[in-house]
């Protein structure tokens, strides 16, 4: 795993700068939005940088490890948006099908891309952009060895059928990973209480549906919604998982569940950068890790005897 922690450490380092400095083949309101989308990066004081390199590092390590140990790999980045890890992902060797809803976010992807050939790998990226909407997206390249799903799998109104057809197109023996945040981590859970008590005061038809308890424990529902608040402004009642939550959906869908990591356990306001190994310790204490602000969870596709 130190492999796979170092590559994506120094590839976080390069996404700092690119953030930061500047990206010369996007425009100024191109670079903005991509600022926007970092946020964890252009703001030191809110999100201190070596917290943030860890977290990330966390997350994306087991997918950087996975890509190094398999021949010939191919990845599905399912909801790419700016495409930064699918730039990670190529950079380690291999071929990505980056698939996202947004074309704006895709036109900056494929712009961002030169800047990673040209200024970080030096060499041609073998990434493949698709527009379309994962609800209904089948990945038309079979043999997938890795997907990587982050932060997206909670906001599909059909998330089993979205990992049926993932589980249809992955070969014997790849990998699905799923990270998102944690239900089971007390801060998010009441930052998301607190976002849709104040959804409800805008719309009455999400008034009249919202149960935040069935959300939490995935009953009488399964998958995101959304409800309107206004003049083309739409509030997204997402289904979020626990690590638990999500192992069970992967089992119903046909992968073997390997293991689960967490993340995000110290707080950004009282950190110190003598706590940084607490983020690596918190993940091995048996009960505690649970509660941890990020998971990833990891299914494989065992081989048919």
């Amino acid at each position: 795993m130190n492999n796979g922690r170092e590559i994506t450490n120094r590839f976080y380092q390069e996404l700092r700068k690119e953030v930061i400095i500047g990206d010369p083949y996007l425009n100024p309101m191109e670079q903005a939005r991509l600022q926007q989308h970092h946020e964890v990066i252009i703001n030191p004081k809110k999100y201190p940088p070596a917290l943030a390199a860890a977290i990330h590092v966390n997350r994306r390590s087991f997918a950087a490890q996975a890509i190094l140990a398999t021949r010939d790999a191919m990845v599905f980045d399912a909801g790419c948006g700016y495409g930064s890890d699918s730039f990670l992902f190529a950079g380690l060797g291999a071929k990505v099908l980056a698939v996202d809803i947004s074309p704006e976010q895709l036109y900056i992807a494929e712009k961002r891309k030169r800047y990673f050939e040209n200024e970080v790998f030096n060499k041609k990226l073998d990434i493949t952009f698709r527009l379309a909407d994962l609800n209904d997206y089948i990945p038309e390249t079979p043999g997938i060895s890795l997907t990587w799903v982050a932060s997206v799998l909670a906001a599909l109104p059909d998330q089993e059928g979205f990992l049926k057809r993932v589980y249809a197109a992955t070969r014997e023996g790849g990998r699905v990973l799923v990270t998102d945040m944690n239900l089971l981590n007390p801060l998010f859970l009441f930052r998301e209480w607190r976002r849709r008590r104040r959804a409800k005061e805008k719309s009455l038809e999400f008034k009249r549906q919202a149960d935040f308890g069935s959300m939490v424990r995935r009953r009488g529902r399964s998958g995101a919604r959304l409800f309107p608040l206004g003049s083309q402004e739409w509030f997204d009642d997402v289904q979020f998982f626990t690590a638990k939550s999500l192992k069970v959906l992967l089992r119903r869908v046909g992968f073997r569940v390997d293991q689960a990591s967490f993340s995000g356990f110290v707080l950004p306001q009282i950190y110190l950068s003598l706590l940084t190994p607490l983020e690596t310790f918190m993940n091995k204490v048996p009960i505690l890790k649970h509660f941890g602000y990020f998971y990833i969870v990891t299914g494989t596709k065992d081989t048919v005897n």
